[in-house]
């Protein structure tokens, strides 16, 4: 089985550590990114340890992948989607291990999931916070079955790929996640350390439950509970304080940032403006803004 992973950022470069443990004989492993290098050093628990798992650059790959994992910025998925076509085939499972909802129709063979892998990426290391874990739809998959198989059944891989069959409430609830954290750590160019102010805290819970209630009222097949804002504060409130988050990290290098696929779709599920929502409003309104530097 071939299996290629895009970006070498922190999710790819996570997966990727965790995969090149897979069996030689049967599984063929190559990471993609936009410029080549010889491996990638990642950060954790104040560790730093070299992965020797060469990075190709993207456009020098020729190969066609049974399994792709695509684990890059979300806004570039238009850029590579003739690259991508190119290294599939007909049967190919390509996953999007991406942030955010919006794009499922962008590939026949794509495949929507909802990641948990926390870090930064660095000039010369990937700093890796909390979690590795990539959740799917439960269907039956051409290759992806027996991939999650393997790694259930090997203890030396410490990454989660799990199916769940209530996928789509848990989708949504990493969008709302996101929306509360992303928004926040953004616009306030600040890391979780933020939710040690009582103000920020409460600004939270309210985009959230702005966000909530418009799910709530325009999607046909879930219902994010007023609960989900308990637990989604607690879990902001167990991060490590001096994480970021990824639209954190875009601001301050001043990149793109994927909040059309984020904040943008939770705004673009409105029909009308009952129930009002004037933070989520004003976040979108200066995100968008931040977009036209």
């Amino acid at each position: 089985m071939k299996i290629g992973i895009i970006g070498a950022g922190a999710v790819g470069s996570i997966l990727a550590r965790e995969l090149n443990k897979l069996p030689e004989n049967e599984f063929q492993l190559t990471v993609m990114a936009r410029t080549a290098r010889n491996g990638f050093t990642v950060l954790e628990d104040g560790i730093k340890i070299f992965h020797d798992i060469p990075v190709h650059d993207i456009l020098s790959v020729k190969d066609t992948f049974d399994v792709l994992f695509i684990a890059t910025k979300t806004p570039a998925l238009l850029t590579l989607k003739e690259t991508i076509k190119n290294m599939t085939h007909g049967n190919s499972e390509i996953i999007y291990a991406l942030n955010g909802v919006g794009y499922d129709d962008m590939f026949v063979q794509g495949i929507p999931s909802v990641v948990y892998v926390s870090g930064q990426q660095h000039d010369e290391y990937i700093e890796h916070f909390v979690n590795q874990k990539i959740i799917l739809p439960d269907q039956s998959f051409t290759y992806l079955d027996r991939l999650i198989q393997i790694i259930e059944n090997d203890e030396s891989i410490h990454f989660d790929l799990v199916k769940d069959k209530h996928f789509e409430q848990v989708r949504y609830e990493k969008l709302l996640i996101n929306v509360g954290i992303n928004s926040v750590t953004a616009l306030s160019k600040n890391t979780a350390k933020i939710f040690e102010d009582d103000s920020m805290v409460r600004l939270t819970r309210t985009l959230l439950k702005e966000s909530i209630d418009i799910v709530n009222k325009n999607s046909q097949t879930v219902y994010i509970s007023p609960d989900f804002i308990d637990y989604a504060m607690e879990m902001y409130m167990s991060y490590p304080r001096e994480m970021g988050t990824s639209m954190y990290y875009d601001v301050m290098a001043n990149r793109t940032t994927e909040y059309q696929y984020i904040q943008g779709f939770v705004y673009n599920l409105k029909t009308d403006d009952h129930p009002p929502t004037p933070v989520l409003d004003t976040v979108v309104t200066l995100l968008s803004g931040y977009e036209k530097l």
